[in-house]
């Protein structure tokens, strides 16, 4: 196995000792959710948990009052009601679900009303002395349907429980008592309201304690967005290594035909791999072979070549033209050079002779630094003799290699867009968009860019968008499919909510500018040019700030107002609030072309950068044209 299949095979074990350990990590952290979800839970009133219960009568005037002259038990009594609230809090991120309050009496009274949810009642009959089992909701119920011991006064339903009754309370998921969810540093809370009668002057006396599962989501914590990371990095990586093998692949069947095509021609013809600092002869004269096998170092035989074959008044031009590390800067932007010296007189008195030497790229890297080059030697009069000859030979091999080189680029270039766009489609489709806000809002930011780039050409654009450059807008262009990848943070409840959203969903909401930027960093910074990351970053992490500087994630409070927002921001700011207004969402109807247009004019100088304003106009045709026939 040679040193490149060798370096691929490692390099994929190391790939998929990493997949395992990422599909191992997520699988242990599924079973410890599952583990967690399922645990019974049990905490009593007053003691200090995750969460906690606790059972206190109201304090208000109207919370207590006293029914006199009632006929109990062939006597007449005084009752005294008493609204009692009980409290569940769950401090914890997780959600409270299957919850059940018991409440234990230690002392005669009698229940009355509950709400929202549904009370079940255990009660010791008096007549049958059995434990009678009954669920009521005490709000909307039927005299011949309650099977426990009960009486009226006044119309009012009085339910007896005695020591050893106890009460078990089901919340009401349609009023929101289940689950219980905190929200950021704000405990979550339920309030639940009873009715409890007793005799005047007594006390009434509970002890509590609720049965409960916690429920947490698979993906919440910070593990699990880690682990997602990791996964886009992986397949990332896979794809742009497979890209690179497939097409240096070709290249290197490219190099063996040139180095097939070109060995009849010289004398002496070795190549030399700048990666690995090796060299192989293909074709040699005695004494060049007896020399160089006595290296294994391509850099070391070629910096002994020049004092060993050439004469002293040419050492220093000789070393520079052998001196590898100037090769990449020497053949970075040309296929081959060529320089003519003078030997010594290896062969004897009077036996030098002038060689040209020829270097000749046969494959370069990603950053089109050669990778293997070609050394060849050869007389300068039998290059003469056949200069027109071999001349169009290598015009033609390095005009084939230059074009597969160019091309292999654009298919890596065409590979590294249809990544980033299959991101973006797969985040907008968690939101029910099916990655349709990603293709709009690129052809609404193309429109933008080469409408400012036809203002520029013609001299008449604002001098801030002289800026713009066709590299800088087909960045823009290029980024545009990245501004939402931090959605995949945001919880498909708060996502995909058809209403409007709460305080603090909006808070979770506008934190996916800051994942988007996050994410962008983390897998371009090393793959992709730093200008392009940065473009891409600036779009995803400030793509909501406002030009008045209310906008989020910075605001005016991280300097994010006016021109301080990055240009390329301000403009996809454009294009998402355009598309968002004139799109269906699962929140709302698409707006017609007239009212968003005219919302859009009306933000100019608030919201947006009141230089666009004129642009938007000169797009109007183009977008309404698009979103009426291909959006």
């Amino acid at each position: 196995m040679d040193k490149e299949k060798r370096s691929n095979f490692i390099f994929f074990i190391v790939l998929f000792v990493f997949f395992i350990l990422i599909i191992l990590s997520f699988s242990l952290h599924v079973l410890n959710v599952k583990k967690f979800n399922s645990l019974e839970r049990v905490v009593f009133e007053g003691q200090n948990s995750e969460c906690s219960i606790d059972i206190y009568p109201r304090a208000g005037v109207a919370d207590s009052w006293d029914k006199t002259d009632v006929e109990f038990n062939d006597d007449i009594v005084t009752f005294t009601g008493t609204t009692y609230d009980c409290s569940v809090k769950n401090y914890t991120d997780s959600v409270i679900s299957d919850w059940k309050l018991r409440i234990n009496i230690k002392r005669e009274c009698f229940i009355n009303n509950s709400w929202c949810g549904t009370v079940e009642i255990h009660q010791k009959s008096k007549t049958t002395g059995k434990m009678v089992v009954q669920e009521l909701d005490l709000r909307d119920y039927k005299d011949e349907d309650i099977l426990l011991d009960h009486f009226y006064v006044s119309q009012d339903l009085y339910i007896p429980l005695n020591y050893g009754d106890y009460i078990v309370y089901n919340p009401s998921v349609i009023s929101g008592e289940m689950p219980i969810r905190a929200f950021k540093n704000e405990v979550g809370k339920v309030v639940i309201g009873f009715i409890f009668y007793h005799y005047k002057g007594q006390r009434l006396i509970f002890s509590c304690s609720m049965n409960y599962k916690f429920l947490r989501s698979y993906f919440q914590g910070l593990k699990p967005k880690l682990l997602i990371c990791a996964f886009i990095f992986w397949i990332m990586i896979v794809i742009v290594r497979v890209t690179f093998i497939l097409t240096f692949r070709n290249l290197k069947k490219e190099s063996n035909s040139v180095i097939h095509a070109v060995s009849r021609i010289y004398n002496n013809l070795y190549q030399a791999n700048l990666e690995n600092n090796t060299f192989q002869e293909i074709r040699a004269t005695d004494t060049l072979h007896k020399f160089f096998e006595r290296y294994s170092s391509a850099r070391e035989a070629l910096k002994d070549v020049p004092k060993t074959f050439y004469k002293p008044e040419s050492q220093k031009e000789v070393s520079d033209f052998y001196n590898v590390d100037l090769w990449k800067k020497r053949l970075k932007d040309v296929d081959s050079c060529s320089a003519d010296f003078e030997t010594l007189d290896i062969n004897g008195k009077g036996s030098a002779k002038w060689l040209r030497t020829n270097l000749i790229v046969c494959r370069r890297n990603s950053k089109n630094e050669p990778v293997e080059v070609i050394c060849g030697l050869m007389d300068v009069d039998a290059e003469v003799r056949e200069r027109e000859q071999n001349k169009l030979m290598m015009e033609r091999f390095a005009t084939d290699l230059s074009n597969e080189v160019a091309e292999q680029t654009l298919h890596i270039q065409e590979i590294q867009r249809r990544i980033v766009s299959g991101l973006g489609d797969m985040i907008g489709s968690r939101d029910g968009n099916t990655g349709g806000h990603v293709k709009r809002t690129s052809e609404v930011i193309k429109f933008i860019v080469e409408e400012i780039l036809r203002r520029n050409a013609r001299g008449v654009s604002n001098t801030k968008f002289l800026a713009i450059t066709e590299k800088l807008g087909e960045d823009i262009i290029r980024a545009a499919p990245m501004h939402d990848l931090g959605k995949i943070f945001i919880d498909t409840s708060i996502l995909c909510k058809p209403g409007k959203l709460t305080a603090e969903e909006y808070s979770v909401m506008k934190t996916h500018s800051v994942h988007s930027g996050e994410i962008v960093n983390l897998i371009l910074r090393d793959v992709e040019e730093e200008p392009f990351v940065n473009v891409a970053f600036n779009i995803a992490r400030y793509h909501h700030e406002r030009w008045d500087g209310k906008g989020y994630p910075e605001g005016e409070a991280g300097g994010k107002i006016g021109e301080g927002i990055p240009i390329e921001a301000r403009i996809m700011a454009v294009a998402d609030v355009y598309d968002a207004l004139v799109s269906k969402r699962c929140y709302k109807d698409a707006m017609s072309f007239e009212m968003a247009y005219k919302i859009m004019l009306e933000g100019m100088g608030s919201q947006f950068d009141p230089d666009m304003e004129e642009i938007f106009k000169a797009c109007r045709d183009d977008l309404e044209s698009y979103y009426s026939n291909d959006a």
